[in-house]
């Protein structure tokens, strides 16, 4: 079996881009992990969709994973390349993927100048359903949350002085103001200037 060694990874459910990760994040310091190279089909069905490896690969990879803090274990744990990129899925001990990572940038590029003579594998996947795919950032979707829970149970008076400033008009009716911040582009300057001033003047904790 091949391995790789001293990498960082940051297993989730949601598969995040390496830019995508936070401080919050339990990200984790891998001493060893074993290393497959699958055909290229093979390997962009794996990151679109769950899937399920057979016993074989699951006794193949099982305790394989080592980590640099000796109180956390991941039992069935292994890295996925085509030859161009690299993915690391977690199983449960049915076989059935259960989380997922990509690596840091540095050092993707490091693996991949290492594995070039790797032989690639006839490996038994079953894939079994879709992965949910988010085409917003992190930072957007917070953000998003943030607006929508602090238009909530907003006073009429902050309401109003909100409207004013994105739109530079005024207007009484509650339920036309809350029609047009709902239509408001995300991507417009209105919008990040009705996120900024949420901020400014939430009483929520930060």
């Amino acid at each position: 079996m091949n391995y790789i060694y001293d990498i960082y990874l940051n297993l989730n459910e949601i598969l995040y881009d390496f830019f995508e990760w936070n401080k919050n994040d339990k990200v984790i310091h891998i001493k060893k992990i074993p290393i497959f190279k699958i055909n290229k089909n093979l390997f962009k069905s794996i990151i679109l969709n769950k899937f399920k490896v057979d016993d074989n690969i699951l006794l193949e990879i099982f305790s394989k994973t080592e980590l640099w803090n000796i109180k956390s274990k991941i039992v069935y744990c292994a890295l996925f390349t085509d030859g161009d990129d690299i993915i690391a899925v977690e199983f449960d001990s049915n076989g059935n993927s259960i989380k997922k990572s990509y690596l840091f940038i540095d050092e993707e590029l490091e693996v991949l100048e290492t594995i070039n003579r790797l032989k690639e594998r006839n490996l038994n996947f079953t894939l079994n359903g879709k992965e949910k795919l988010i085409f917003k950032t992190r930072k957007q979707i917070k953000e998003e949350n943030f607006i929508i829970n602090e238009l909530k149970n907003i006073k009429e008076d902050k309401l109003n002085y909100i409207y004013f400033e994105c739109f530079g008009k005024k207007e009484k009716n509650k339920n036309i103001i809350l029609k047009e911040i709902k239509n408001i582009s995300k991507s417009s300057k209105i919008y990040k200037n009705l996120y900024d001033i949420l901020k400014l003047t939430s009483t929520t904790k930060k």
